[in-house]
């Protein structure tokens, strides 16, 4: 298996984190359980990095937005994250959703 760690600043994780989130809502319902069990390891990826902060945290219990969280997944579950960004981007969020994207292909030198 192939790991790759990325340093992901909250603000950008929880874009990643809410697109794992919707996909497992609706995938679950549709049975897509690869899709589910990959969102699972995203989003538990995220709260063990968030766990080793050992400073002040936000109302939710999240890292100032600027930390960063030390992320470290299997190479399909990047690929995965990438394509879950691109399936629930919004105009509200593009910005935020092109640069976590870029900082992930970067990583995994696919652009």
């Amino acid at each position: 298996m192939d790991y790759v760690s990325i340093d992901v600043p909250v603000r950008l994780w929880h874009l990643v984190d809410g697109a794992a989130d919707n996909s497992m809502a609706l995938d679950v319902v549709d049975a897509i359980m690869p899709s589910v069990l990959a969102g699972a390891c995203v989003r538990d990826a995220g709260w063990r990095a968030s766990a080793e902060y050992s400073g002040p945290r936000d109302r939710y219990g999240w890292p100032p937005p600027d930390h960063a969280l030390r992320i470290v997944l299997r190479r399909e579950h990047w690929e995965w994250v990438l394509a879950q960004l691109s399936r629930w981007q919004s105009a509200d969020a593009a910005d935020g959703a092109a640069a976590v994207t870029e900082l992930i292909h970067a990583a995994l030198g696919t652009r």
